[in-house]
């Protein structure tokens, strides 16, 4: 047997100020961890107290509940064993709290952690009900800077009748190098630090300066709700209140069959803060605030909430009170194919879960619900909001909202950081509303919470850090489900918008794409100033260059259309000349082996074959690149037959058409047709039109027929047999972004484009339902 020996870590005294320091990201994280405890702890009350003074030995943090407590052979024996958990000893899907049976928030053991990365000096005092005394320790952490062992260093604790005297004996205060401090003994003599007859209470003294920092930057701040440490605990119980409204809400709506408790009712869970800075003091005792969820919670534009499946289902409702003459509540239902579909997919069919990609698959994220709250911007939605919250004028509402505004994440009732706090764009919200600004919802718009349990939603793992979750399968599709909720909400209200022209400022101009009339202005000014010759000069040259520039921004709108729309093309032009490239390729390939060896008059029969395929396959080329001729070179007016461009549009299709069986008529009254104009926008408006009827009427299963016809006068019309337009929608189906595609790639530009290139033309496009299907009107002005 090969000579061995038996060997083993051992700790070193730094490590727990590195685990301290370094594995709390966040002042604010410490102090919500040490909440958690509280609550893991069977408590119904917690607060949480702040005193900033310029002398680092006078200010202090105070965290005390009133749970259960901790006897002395837990404070003294498995508390001081680091990263040891009992609640993570327990069987992992029946975690829960002795008395109220609340699902454990914590279960890493850093909650000892989170308190030494908060301030030097650390004070435990905590009792159980069946206690005589109080057991306590005092540990300075400056004692752990040393290259010693962990084992080496020792601290104070023991038991005592009356914990005041821990910050009053002159001998015990010698030995923890700490000063006596009557602001602190005060407050422990007075309600809610003193005597209890359980429950735990932390004090940090001669806190860390990232701490006091915060605090002295709001010296001046006689709003309590805008501190740092009052926003972070609100958005860490709020949802604590809202898991439980939601749920019923949703077992009313039929959406789930019952509420999936966090605890077993019995209990309540409340949150206090109080910090020296407020001048909120009545005689000199401080008047804890109660931390409520805010009230702008109550208030929204838009609201969705519902449910996503473990198979990624989405149930849901879909509500709108934007306006109170047309208030909506609609179902908001999302397939799965459609939530985990990669957004640069080629539009496809439809497809089922098996078509999902593996990589989304399988992830054990779980059932979740989710309930989130849309606030427009405009003007009236501003002085209603202002209005609601009671506010003194705009500016104050914006700040309320500014502090609570953010999609934020929570685990078992409690927020869980940093997601949805300020600057915190986890989604990626304002690179899409940079994209797609019309039907994208932005991050400074939103208030909303997703509710995630345990066990269910394990397999989201949360860092030790506490700052967010690791970035596994399981968070992928987390994020990749919630940014589809929101694409299919920022549709629905950005149709609603132009439904109602909400957000358009037309300025007098007829429609946005026409020009103001500069003349009349021009002969306005005239009028006006006598025809003063240095005025007309000025403002002749301003107009001038006025249409200058937007006569190239028009040209390079043209341009930008042009290579869009071609985008959709190229990706059929690849496909369609894969096959005729590669029998070319081989062929060519076979030929140059061949030619070698010509002798025998079966072999040039067989290469003349073969120059028969090559010949089949550059006609084929050539039947595409024809079809694509509209769309090369700049546009000019010419003599063109509208059946030709139709058909040419009909061959980018031609196997889509006949894999789903669809039948194309078209008009006798087109055959002789002959028009001069300009062929570019024809060929974008029928390429848009028929690739809409196609992904229509794929969907379908008989009868599937598109149909071009010919009205006096000028009217061209585009019909087909697929479901109809909803009626809200026809007058805004063809503005910018609006789609009723289910696909995350649909951009809601053709129609857009459509529109836009006939309007350059002085034609333009109208839809209708007729007694079969969506038909569209393109018409000469």
């Amino acid at each position: 047997m090969v000579e061995h020996k038996i060997l083993q870590f051992t700790t070193g005294a730094m490590s727990i100020i590195q685990m301290g320091e370094e594995q709390i990201g966040h002042p604010s994280t410490a102090i919500n961890e040490l909440v958690k405890n509280g609550y893991d702890a069977d408590a119904d009350k917690c607060w949480v107290y702040t005193q900033y003074n310029a002398d680092p030995n006078k200010n202090f943090l105070i965290i005390k509940d009133n749970g259960l407590g901790m006897s002395s052979h837990t404070l003294f024996n498995d508390w001081l064993i680091t990263s040891r958990s009992s609640k993570r000893d327990e069987d992992k899907d029946n975690r829960k709290s002795l008395i109220y049976e609340r699902k454990y928030l914590g279960s890493k053991g850093i909650g000892r952690l989170a308190a030494m990365a908060l301030g030097r000096h650390l004070t435990i005092i905590t009792k159980q009900s069946s206690d005589a005394k109080y057991n306590w320790i005092k540990i300075d952490r400056e004692k752990f800077r040393v290259d010693s062992l962990l084992d080496e260093v020792s601290f104070l604790g023991g038991e005592i009748d009356d914990y005041t005297e821990l910050f009053s004996d002159e001998e015990l205060l010698e030995k923890s190098a700490l000063n006596k401090n009557g602001i602190l003994l005060n407050l422990l003599r007075d309600d809610p630090f003193n005597e209890f007859n359980e429950g735990t209470m932390i004090i940090l003294q001669d806190v860390d300066n990232s701490v006091s920092s915060i605090i002295e930057e709001e010296t001046n701040n006689n709003d309590i709700e805008g501190t740092t440490f009052y926003k972070s605990l609100v958005e860490l119980i709020t949802p604590l209140k809202q898991s439980s409204l939601i749920q019923k809400e949703l077992v009313a709506e039929g959406i789930i069959d019952q509420e999936n408790k966090i605890d077993n009712g019995s209990g309540t869970f409340q949150l206090f803060y109080g910090i020296n800075f407020i001048k909120n003091q009545i005689k000199g005792r401080i008047d804890f605030i109660e931390i409520e969820p805010s009230k702008i919670f109550e208030y929204y534009d838009y609201r969705i909430f519902g449910k996503v499946t473990a198979e990624n289902y989405v149930k849901g409702k879909y509500l709108c009170k934007r306006l109170p003459e047309d208030v909506l509540n609609q179902d908001f239902d999302i397939e799965p194919e459609y939530l985990l579909s990669d957004e640069d997919l080629n539009k496809r069919k439809e497809i089922s879960f098996d078509d999902i990609p593996t990589k989304y698959k399988d992830t054990q994220l779980g059932e979740f619900y989710f309930d989130i709250r849309v606030y427009d911007l405009d003007e009236d939605s501003k002085e209603k909001m202002k209005d609601l919250l009671k506010a003194s004028g705009r500016r104050e509402s914006a700040v309320i909202m500014s502090r609570y505004l953010g999609l934020k994440v929570s685990k078992n009732g409690f927020g869980v950081k940093p997601y949805g706090e300020e600057e915190q764009d986890w989604l990626g919200l304002g690179a899409q509303r940079v994209k797609k600004h019309i039907v994208t919802i932005g991050p400074n718009q939103i208030l909303g919470y997703t509710f995630l349990y345990s066990p269910e939603n394990d397999g989201l793992s949360e860092k030790t850090n506490r700052e967010g979750f690791f970035e596994n399968k399981a968070f992928i599709v987390f994020k990749k489900s919630i940014t589809g909720i929101l694409e299919e909400a920022g549709r629905r209200r950005a149709r609603y918008r132009l439904k109602h022209n909400l957000g358009v400022k037309t300025g007098g101009v007829k429609n946005k794409f026409e020009r103001p009339d500069s003349e009349k202005f021009i002969q306005y000014l005239a009028e006006k100033s006598n025809n003063d010759p240095e005025l007309m000069k000025l403002t002749k040259e301003f107009v001038s260059e006025t249409n200058t520039s937007l006569d190239n921004m028009q040209e390079t709108l043209t341009l930008s259309q042009r290579l869009a729309t071609l985008g959709t093309s190229l990706e059929l032009i690849y496909h369609e000349l894969a096959q005729p490239i590669s029998a070319i390729g081989g062929d060519i390939s076979v030929l140059k082996l061949k030619a070698k060896h010509i002798q025998e008059q079966n072999l040039r029969e067989e290469i003349t074959a073969r120059f028969a395929n090559i010949d089949l396959s550059l006609d084929a080329m050539d039947e595409l690149k024809d079809s694509l001729q509209p769309a090369i070179g700049k546009g000019r007016h010419k003599n063109f037959k509208p059946i030709d461009t139709f058909k040419k549009v009909l061959h980018l299709f031609r196997e889509k058409i006949e894999e789903n069986g669809i039948t194309v008529t078209i008009s006798r009254s087109l055959e002789s047709l002959e028009i001069k104009e300009v062929e570019y926008p024809f060929w974008v408006s029928f390429l848009n039109i028929v690739s809409n009827s196609v992904y229509w009427l794929q969907q379908g299963q008989s009868n599937k027929i598109i149909s071009f016809e010919y009205k006096e006068p000028n009217t061209f019309v585009i019909s087909n047999t697929g479901p109809k337009i909803n009626e809200d929608e026809l007058e805004i189906i063809f503005e910018y972004g609006i789609t009723g595609k289910k696909e995350r790639n649909a951009t809601g530009l053709g129609l857009a484009f459509t529109r836009n290139m006939l309007g350059n033309i002085d034609w333009h496009i109208t839809a209708e339902n007729i007694s079969y299907g969506p038909a569209f009107y393109i018409t000469k002005n």
